[in-house]
């Protein structure tokens, strides 16, 4: 948690699996989990970093990733 609280540049950083903090140019700080299926690659919010803990993030980016392995569309 510790690297959250300091990452201060703009970009994407990697938590592993999918997971990305992604920081934006203002600091504001939010996670995403990009997956890849057929080719076909997309970005789910998981939430804002000061809301959202990297577990809760962890734990929402290991569902997205099932229900894509299933063929759901985690949006619906």
């Amino acid at each position: 948690m510790t690297a959250v609280r300091a990452a201060k540049r703009p970009g994407r950083l990697s938590d592993g699996d999918g997971l990305y903090l992604l920081v934006g140019a203002n600091g504001s700080k939010s996670w995403i989990c990009r997956v890849q299926k057929y080719g076909r690659g997309r970005d789910f919010g998981l939430g804002s970093a000061s809301k959202v803990s990297l577990a809760l993030a962890r734990e929402r980016a290991r569902e997205i990733r099932t229900w894509v392995e299933m063929g759901l569309d985690p949006v619906f």
